[in-house]
């Protein structure tokens, strides 16, 4: 017997796909459709899924259009991670040099110690550490070398956004309400949907015919076993982008099934251990934006996951 409740489960809204890989499979969509649309049948379709992604997503990504293959951009990013670290451990051998080192002006750049922004900088928190590290520079140009540095930090910046194919500048999307960020999610998720039962019903009987417009590696969901490794979060929690740290901040760990955890004195948490897959983090405080964000626990490994509390400006009435 087919079980029709099926159809009525959308699973591109499934949290165990991360936010990654719903964009890379957006904009593999997106492509194969373009490739398919040789009469223009799917101008239609092409130009609404086009506005669910970039909703949701932000822009759209270097498409292959006559492939619509995605192009694999992981190299430029990790290299673009792998230089910003490198050139921070020269920042710090600079302020050695100038014996700033040995002053309170030193925290602004490294409050925790140079090694915060090499050692324990990754994809989960790279964006907020060239924020801070560009939001110092610019308030102490001279200590930290001149013009030319701040030029080169912010380019990195501005490299690094435009290679995981999304604006600095739209970053609500990924910090700011979680509201908003939800609603363009559903957005996206009931029109990959319909074009899903579109497709299906233009080839019926035909199942692989679905290869031509969707890459199902980017939407499998992840698959426990009792045997799987498992792993744990760990991270900071900073007030705002002063890198100060953040106590008494909830972490709740969505579908973790595992108990909520409050950040420490030193704005460090470290969460309960976590089966291998995706999860969403949300990040509360009373008087602070909720944050969410979406990690990935694997290999038996600590996922490190730091976060910048914004202080709300609503008023309490």
């Amino acid at each position: 017997m087919i079980d029709l409740t099926n159809f009525f489960s959308n699973q591109f809204s499934n949290l165990r796909v991360s936010f990654e890989n719903k964009k890379l499979g957006s904009d593999d969509c997106i492509g194969k459709l373009i490739a398919q649309n040789i009469n223009h049948e799917r101008d239609q379709m092409i130009a609404d899924t086009k506005a669910a992604h970039e909703g949701f997503f932000g822009k759209l990504g270097v498409i292959t259009f006559n492939l619509g293959e995605q192009t694999d951009q992981t190299a430029d990013v990790d290299k673009i991670i792998a230089d910003f670290q490198t050139r921070c451990t020269e920042l710090n051998a600079y302020f050695i040099y100038t014996k700033l080192i040995k002053t309170p002006l030193y925290k602004v750049f490294f409050p925790l110690g140079v090694m915060e922004y090499t050692q324990r900088a990754n994809k989960g928190n790279i964006e907020n550490y060239m924020e801070a590290m560009v939001l110092a520079i610019t308030a102490h140009t001279a200590a930290a070398g001149g013009e030319d540095v701040l030029d080169e930090f912010t380019a990195f910046q501005t490299n690094y956004a435009a290679a995981r194919g999304m604006q600095t500048t739209d970053k609500g999307l990924v910090t700011g309400s979680r509201d908003s960020r939800d609603a363009a999610e559903i957005v996206w998720a009931k029109q990959m949907q319909k074009n899903l039962l579109n497709l299906a019903l233009e080839f019926i009987g035909q199942p692989e015919k679905m290869h031509l417009f969707f890459s199902q590696q980017y939407f499998q969901q992840h698959r426990s076993s009792a045997s799987e490794h498992v792993g744990t979060l760990t991270g900071t929690a900073f007030r705002g982008h002063t890198i100060v740290p953040e106590p008494e901040v909830l972490v709740h760990v969505v579908d973790g099934n595992i108990a909520d955890v409050f950040t420490k004195p030193d704005g460090t948490f470290r969460t309960h251990h976590l089966k291998d897959g995706f999860y969403k983090v949300q990040f509360s405080k009373p008087g602070f934006i909720t944050q969410e964000i979406t990690i990935e626990i694997k290999n038996n490994e600590d996922t490190i996951c730091d976060v910048m509390m914004e202080i709300s400006t609503q008023d309490v009435s």
